[in-house]
Order: C-alpha cells, then sequence, then structure tokens
C-alpha cells in the first residue's frame, strides 16, 4: 500500500442530487392533500370555494414549513 494513503480516511459527505426535487414534491403534495380536505369540507358544509382557497393556502404555508424543517439549507 502506498504511503500517502490513509485506509481510515472516509470520502466527504455529499448530499444527494435530488433535494430539490424532494423538497417541490413535497411542497406540492401538501398543497393538494390541504386543497381536497378543504374541498372535501366545503362541499359537505355547502361552502365550496372559500374552503378551498383556504386549504389550497394552509397547505402552502404547511408545505414550506415542512421544507424548512427538513431541508434547512435550501
Amino acid at each position: 500500500m502506498p504511503a500517502c494513503v490513509n485506509p481510515t480516511m472516509t470520502a466527504p459527505d455529499r448530499q444527494p442530487l435530488a433535494r430539490g426535487a424532494v423538497a417541490g414534491l413535497t411542497m406540492l403534495a401538501a398543497i393538494i392533500l390541504c386543497g381536497a380536505l378543504g374541498a372535501l369540507l366545503g362541499a359537505v358544509t355547502g361552502l365550496f370555494a372559500p374552503f378551498l382557497l383556504l386549504g389550497i393556502f394552509v397547505g402552502f404555508l404547511a408545505g414550506f414549513f415542512a421544507v424548512r424543517a427538513r431541508f434547512p439549507d435550501l
């Protein structure tokens, strides 16, 4: 074994390349899920459009905070 190779040295930690895609899909999933729940609640109460818009807004906020919690360096 050559003297310049250290067998205890490990490779540098690399972050996965698909982090942006995962963050975007997390955001999209939160928006769709909360929008669907808002639409369902709106259909039951007879106020479809307001609850749908409220669900989409809540989904955006939930997705934003979920992405910030999982990927604080993005």
